[in-house]
């Protein structure tokens, strides 16, 4: 089986180059797939996750013209296509090009597109102007008929199914439990987790007003986030706003997160919205139970409330800084969570996920 994916990169420190480079070396190595990658537009020169050296990558030219540049690329994909013949093409691109993307291309191929994401990352967020307005009604149309022209449509949660209920040729696969550490965090550090880009989706702006409360009364504790930082420092500076600097503490990613995550005590996820999280499924397979905003998509299929985290109602800054304190002032209760949680996210395991993988492969090249 030879399987061809297109990304928009590969060296990124997102969790989709993450679960890309993970899910590529289980199938060369479990399953002996040939696999091949087209990076759309890559950057930086090495990969930030171990990529198994056996993967074949072309790395496309950046257009400086968006039009002509994309449409050069798909002939320049077409040309990989041809010379490389595989059996399934996967494209795990979130945006709404990539919806389209077998309409660019040679019929004679079998395509699978891959989401991550929901819908909302499409959109243009943050803005109520009327162009805006107009702008997101025109790529939610864009969204709505996208994807027809897919063999297989793999979605992460049933979650997401509402978002696509105009296609027919929907699977679902959801992402799996990495690794699942014979430690676990003993969840006596007064440390609160967040990981994600500083990005308007990650909700560091609820995270930072919800831990404005916390630390009246629970100054002994921090928060620790873990991202990419945007070039305007909006959410470091916020933090210095609300006069909570000292209780917060920002860092660039780690390649080895699962070290920080045995030292935290809960995981904070503010997201207005979600693939389905993979920094939950770890933290979880860690033993941290979790505060989360219960966002399209996912979430709510992995956390259980009240018995391994707390589901809290998306913009509710009040309750989810309350469940916050419940767990650090209740540690008998934030340990029976975390062990809740630990045990409750092995139905994610890779023997029970990628083998779905190899049936949906085998189908198709059939």
């Amino acid at each position: 089986m030879k399987l061809l994916y297109i990304v928009n990169q590969l060296n990124g420190t997102t969790g989709q180059e993450r679960i890309i480079a993970i899910k590529t070396d289980y199938f060369i190595k479990e399953y002996n797939y040939d696999i091949v990658v087209i990076a759309l537009e890559e950057e930086g020169d090495k990969p930030f996750f171990n990529v198994n050296s056996a993967i074949k990558k072309y790395n496309l030219s950046k257009g400086k013209d968006v039009l002509i540049g994309g449409v050069s690329k798909m002939k320049q994909v077409n040309k990989i296509l041809e010379d490389e013949i595989p059996d399934v093409v996967v494209v795990v691109v979130d945006n709404i090009s990539g919806l389209y993307m077998p309409n660019f291309l040679s019929k004679k191929f079998k395509y699978v597109y891959e989401r991550h994401n929901s819908k909302s990352v499409n959109y243009t967020q943050n803005s109520n102007s009327i162009p805006t307005q107009f702008i997101n009604k025109v790529k939610k149309a864009l969204l709505d008929q996208g994807g027809r022209g897919y063999d297989k449509v793999v979605l992460l949660s049933d979650d997401h199914i509402e978002e696509w209920k105009y296609l027919k040729n929907i699977e679902i696969i959801s992402n799996p439990l990495i690794f699942y550490p014979e430690s676990y965090a003993s969840l006596e550090n007064k440390r609160v987790l967040a990981v994600g880009r500083h990005t308007h989706q990650k909700g560091f702006d609820f995270l930072i007003k919800s831990w404005s409360e916390v630390v009246k009364t629970h100054k002994d504790w921090t928060l620790d986030i873990y991202g990419k930082k945007d070039e305007y420092s909006k959410y470091i500076n916020m933090a210095e706003d609300y006069g909570v600097s000292e209780y917060i503490n920002f860092h660039e990613p780690v390649s080895d997160i699962m070290s920080v995550y045995l030292e935290s005590s809960i995981y904070a996820l503010s997201s207005r919205f979600e693939g389905f999280p993979l920094v939950l499924i770890e933290t979880m397979a860690c033993g941290v139970p979790a505060v989360a905003f219960n966002c399209p998509c996912g979430v709510k299929e992995l956390i259980t409330d009240g018995e391994d985290g707390y589901l809290v109602e998306i913009n509710d800054i009040q309750n989810f800084s309350q469940s916050l304190i419940k767990l650090i002032e209740n540690p008998t209760t934030r340990k029976n969570m975390g062990a809740a949680a630990r045990k409750n996210i092995l139905r994610l395991s890779p023997e029970s996920i990628f083998p779905k993988w190899k049936k949906l492969f085998e189908e198709l090249s059939n």
